[in-house]
């Protein structure tokens, strides 16, 4: 499929409209679909550089987790109220100025990670409507232009967060005598994502591309935690879900904020396929060293929305000289000064990487 000037002549930006689930970017007259071509770039056969944009959210309302968090993305538009308990009847306070919603401190559910057994009430995950949701998702998955992730939240230590606090959870993962319990929570964890991982398999099939699973390890001047304790107490758990995962034919995503660039090795141990991850982080380097082994979205920082258009251009070609490579796949993460569309930037990135990528 070699590149011809038509695919980019009448490229148009499209705008979002969260309230139809509608993601904006750049429309190409591409030989196959941005859904395809993200889709391919994990088996490394992707036409040209994907961007984040190129890929959709799925979170039904079934999923007790999405409306306590404020995260409802499906096809029929979701009525209800956010907040309220999640899956585990945890009470998530819902911010309207936020958008978000989070557990008020102060009160943990979980005070001893010993006694979790007696305290943490699994969830029913057969009680869920996932017949129903299926039904009135199917047009939803089925003819999405993008890549569909399904996301899940919370992950692994997230989720000891939301039943014992910050300052405590990390201190059950790091102490040495509690760490034999806190290993056998997230164990049970990790049986309860496979648990749902195999629902959405048998009631939505292949009518989604992967999962991805949120679970933050930093703030924004470094990680929680060092590598030592990841590798111990979160990388075996994870790599149970996503072996299992990769075993149904899916990919396996991890959005993980914060300023987490060492431990990378730790996210590609524990078996990720892609890395959701903030600006913060040095991409020039971690791309260098990892780019083979994790798909990660990379921002471009030198071309603000002000930018002329044969600047935009130059700009596109240097950053494609970095980050398109067909062994290394990553996706254009948007604008690093979180600016509008830099249309000419993107219209040469793709002229480019369609041309690097051109195996016929």
């Amino acid at each position: 499929m070699h590149f011809n000037d038509k695919e980019i002549e009448n490229a148009v930006v499209t705008y979002p409209d969260m309230s139809k689930h509608i993601r904006g970017g750049i429309q190409f007259d591409s030989p196959i679909t941005k859904r395809e071509n993200l889709a391919r770039a994990y088996k490394r056969q992707q036409l040209w550089m994907p961007a984040t944009a190129d890929k959709n959210w799925f979170c039904p309302e079934i999923i007790p987790d999405n409306t306590a968090r404020a995260f409802v993305i499906q096809g029929p538009k979701y009525e209800g109220e956010f907040g309220g308990d999640d899956m585990f009847g945890i009470y998530w306070e819902y911010v309207p100025s936020a958008r978000g919603s989070i557990v008020r401190p102060g009160n943990p559910t979980l005070t001893d990670i010993t006694q979790w057994r007696e305290v943490i009430k699994f969830p029913d995950v057969d009680s869920w409507d996932w017949e129903g949701s299926a039904k009135a998702n199917k047009e939803y998955l089925q003819n999405n232009p993008l890549y569909v992730n399904v996301c899940i939240f919370t992950g692994w230590f997230e989720r000891l967060i939301s039943f014992m606090d910050f300052g405590p959870a990390a201190y059950a993962i790091m102490n040495r005598k509690t760490k034999d319990a806190a290993k056998e929570l997230m164990d049970a964890i990790s049986d309860l994502w496979i648990d749902v991982v195999d629902h959405f398999a048998k009631y939505f099939g292949h009518d989604f591309e992967g999962f991805c699973f949120h679970d933050d390890w930093g703030a924004q001047d470094g990680p929680f935690f060092n590598a030592r304790i990841v590798n111990e107490m979160l990388v075996p758990y994870m790599r149970k879900v996503t072996d299992h995962i990769h075993e149904l034919g899916y990919n396996a995503d991890l959005h993980s904020c914060g300023k987490v660039e060492k431990l990378i090795p730790c996210m590609i141990d524990a078996g990720w396929d892609a890395w959701d991850g903030m600006v913060i982080n040095d991409y020039h380097q971690i791309y260098a060293e990892y780019g083979d082994k994790l798909i990660m979205q990379v921002p471009v920082f030198d071309c603000p929305p002000e930018t002329d258009a044969e600047a935009q251009k130059e700009s596109a070609d240097r950053y494609a000289d970095e980050y398109a490579n067909l062994d290394k796949p990553a996706c254009f993460a948007g604008n690093g000064t979180m600016g509008a569309p830099i249309f000419d930037f993107q219209k040469e990135l793709y002229k480019s990487s369609r041309i690097k990528f051109d195996r016929e």
